[in-house]
């Protein structure tokens, strides 16, 4: 009498479909992975655009003035008003007067303040304290909002790929002594958080992706009209 037959799988055919998981994983995994960076971006965009209503009503207390920004660092010739690889005090609640804390009165949310697509935080920053992934335009630090020639076309606040314990601004306006060419400005290359795209919000409180290029371009030199300058 003949037994059962078995059945069951070959140890090639095995390796077959072992393959082709791998090969589908390989090309799957990309697409998931822009999928969530794409998600990441559209909270990063919901947080600037919070950081600018905050920022509208911080100007209406204060008559039509954008927050100040206490000048803390110099580099060369190049004014930074603060320097994101340096980490200095909490900008929350540090001693130094600054955009963020500013307006913290009106955002009452420290996490508002944080994009998801950060890649850690810069050298010496204070890790224990609430991070801040959000870059100030200088122009603007406690300048009045008539001075904006174009709302809708100059920049307010943009995001940036490391997370600091103090707030960012750049570019800064001319310092007698120290840079006297309206043009300042400091960039360094890969600031981007969103592969290759900055989110970036106007004066007028819109938000939208701006290519590395473009965001380098405007940044240097800062001739009239520039959107980061007044």
């Amino acid at each position: 009498m003949r037994g059962k037959a078995t059945y069951g799988f070959t140890l090639i055919e095995l390796l077959v479909v072992i393959a082709i998981i791998g090969i589908l994983a390989a090309m799957l995994f990309p697409v998931f992975a822009q999928a969530r960076e794409k998600a990441r971006a559209i909270v990063c965009i919901s947080n600037i655009s919070q950081l600018g209503k905050a920022m509208v009503m911080y100007s209406m207390d204060n008559d039509s003035q954008s927050p100040w920004q206490e000048h803390l660092y110099i580099e060369g010739n190049c004014p930074f008003w603060m320097d994101a690889a340096y980490g200095v005090p909490n900008w929350l609640n540090g001693p130094f007067t600054n955009w963020a804390q500013g307006i913290f009165p009106y955002v009452r949310n420290a996490d508002v303040y944080r994009c998801s697509s950060h890649r850690g935080w810069t050298q010496n920053s204070d890790t224990t304290q609430p991070g801040l992934s959000y870059v100030y335009n200088g122009f603007a630090a406690g300048r009045s909002d008539s001075q904006v020639y174009d709302a809708s076309q100059t920049v307010l606040l943009w995001d940036y790929r490391y997370l600091t314990s103090y707030a960012v601004v750049n570019p800064a306006p001319p310092l007698p002594g120290l840079c006297t060419d309206p043009g300042c400005y400091c960039y360094y290359e890969g600031w981007w958080s969103h592969n290759n795209q900055f989110n970036v919000l106007y004066f007028d409180g819109h938000a939208k992706n701006m290519p590395d290029g473009v965001m380098r371009s405007n940044l240097f030199g800062l001739p009239q009209g520039n959107v980061f300058s007044f």
